[in-house]
């Protein structure tokens, strides 16, 4: 029977790799950076979009179908169907970036102290490849 200390390592390895991924796609997301510059408007950066479509959705990203081109409406209704500004909480949004900084430090630390020790190499090895290969295999199936 594993001892506390051995489930906490396994387990920790294990997850090392979904914690870091989530971790960084969420701050990712905190700046909206998985959108288009207007709502509407393909992503920017469609590497971030397809991560934030396995954090949200869980399920790969299809980038979206071209529209027909809209005939652009006279200035006065352009101006009435502007989308009021955003209030936007910067010193949150930094907190979740660090937030996201320090669980990754933390795991991949735990990932360099799993290693250092001989005697689990082997067996921490498997943990990370399972945990990297399990969620592959599941959004594939999926």
């Amino acid at each position: 029977m594993p001892t506390l200390r051995q489930l906490h390592r396994y387990l920790g390895v294990f997850f090392t790799p979904a914690i870091v991924f989530f971790a960084l796609s969420g701050a990712l997301q905190a700046f909206d950076l998985h959108k288009g510059a207007h709502r509407g408007d393909p992503p920017t950066y469609p590497w971030i979009a397809a991560m934030a479509a396995l954090h949200k959705d869980q399920e790969m990203y299809e980038p979206p179908k071209p529209k027909a081109p809209v005939a652009a409406p006279a200035p006065a209704a352009a101006a009435k169907a502007a989308a009021p500004e955003e209030h936007v909480n910067m010193p949150l949004k930094l907190f979740v970036v660090a937030l996201a900084v320090g669980l990754c430090l933390s795991s991949l630390a735990g990932l360099y102290i799993a290693f250092t020790n001989p005697r689990s190499r082997r067996s921490a090895g498997f943990a990370l490849a399972g945990g990297m290969a399990l969620p592959a295999l599941l959004v594939l199936l999926a």
